[in-house]
């Protein structure tokens, strides 16, 4: 895929891309996994002669399906209060009926990250929860690390339930660990987009295609007689468009001519919109002649088009320059815009070189 555009990603992708439903989805996932490992908790205990814990996992595994429910219908808070106190109190209840070594303890520890990360509760709630689970950990092992248990399960079962217990924490941790890390990344993906892409045409914005002007200048400097050429499209009779369609159908308009001009340049140039109807390609590694020619097929791509409905045709007119020796890239893209506009003067839809303009000194006006 050329690098000047990023992929349009799909509406329902954009708003999965919230944190909100990032969340959401953590937790669903997460209750999915609880629900497996109480239902494996069941049968041990079933098997071990604790019928209470094998029961008392069974009612964990329905109020996991109800978290689940929950939170697939957006009661994110209810939800979550609900897995929070699960966790907390099958863990006590567990320690206190088989004893510290069982390791059920270390289930609490996973409380503090899921509320921490929380979208939906306000930061004052977080913490407090956050330090109560902390805080009740601390007298769950002062009072019941060497007590002894009422039910007293053999060593082999013991250090089975203890090192399942380690394992499947750590499994939930790094599920959540590793959930998070892709909500972290797809947010730092999506300001990145918004940072440096036209929202309309999902093109590159203006100031993301200075940087690359600026990279194709340091290139251009090491590696000496590569020719840089610009070109610069506006769409003809744009506020006529406007005034007369709408501005929606002037939207749709810019939306096709970016796909036009996309699927004429090659993935080493680069495309942005540079400003209101105005779109502008770097061409590395190319002169003015070939530049000239690429510009002609742009404009024939864009002639092709026609508004929503068919009522006319959309046309645009190109200017073409290619850096001179000892010239700023702004100055090339001031002689394409002059070059433009001498187009837009001599009766538009064609493609102007810069270096066949008579003189470049006027200041062109400011036909639409």
């Amino acid at each position: 895929m050329p690098f000047w555009r990023l992929p349009r990603l799909p509406r329902s992708r954009i708003a999965g891309a919230s944190s909100a439903e990032a969340f959401r989805g953590l937790l669903m996932g997460t209750s999915v996994l609880a629900m497996l490992t109480h239902g494996c908790f069941s049968v041990l205990f079933w098997l071990s002669g604790v019928p209470l814990l094998a029961w008392v996992n069974v009612a964990s595994m329905l109020l996991y399906g109800l978290c689940f429910r929950l939170m697939g219908r957006k009661h994110m808070l209810t939800g979550l209060l609900l897995m929070g106190g699960e966790v907390m109190g099958h863990a006590v209840l567990a320690v206190i009926l088989v004893g510290w070594d069982s390791g059920f303890h270390y289930y609490v520890m996973l409380v503090v990250p899921v509320a921490l990360v929380s979208t939906q509760t306000p930061e004052w709630i977080k913490w407090i929860f956050a330090l109560g689970t902390v805080t009740g950990y601390v007298v769950l092992d002062v009072l019941w690390r060497q007590a002894v248990p009422p039910y007293a399960l053999s060593p082999a079962v013991l250090n089975g339930l203890h090192y399942f217990n380690i394992v499947s924490a750590l499994v939930i941790l790094a599920f959540l660990t590793a959930t998070y890390f892709r909500l972290v990344a797809r947010a730092e993906g999506r300001l990145r987009e918004l940072a440096t892409t036209d929202p309309l045409t999902r093109l590159l914005n203006r100031r993301a295609l200075r940087e690359r002007i600026a990279l194709e200048e340091r290139r251009q400097q090491r590696e000496a007689h590569k020719p840089l050429s610009f070109v610069l499209a506006d769409v003809d009779h744009f506020k006529a468009i406007n005034d007369q369609h709408g501005h929606e159908v002037g939207d749709q308009v810019l939306v096709q001519v970016a796909a036009a001009l996309g699927e004429g340049v090659r993935e080493v140039d680069h495309l942005a919109r540079w400003g209101g109807e105005e779109f502008l390609i770097v061409l590395p590694d190319t002169d003015e002649l070939v530049a000239g020619q690429v510009a002609e097929r742009l404009r024939q791509a864009v002639a092709g088009l026609q508004l929503p409905g068919g009522s006319r045709g959309i046309t645009a007119t190109l200017g073409v320059a290619e850096r001179a020796e000892g010239e700023s890239p702004d100055q090339a893209i001031s002689r394409a815009d002059e070059a433009l506009y001498a187009g837009k003067r001599s009766g538009r839809d064609r493609v102007v070189c810069a270096s066949k303009l008579p003189s470049a000194g006027a200041a062109p006006s400011n036909p639409q």
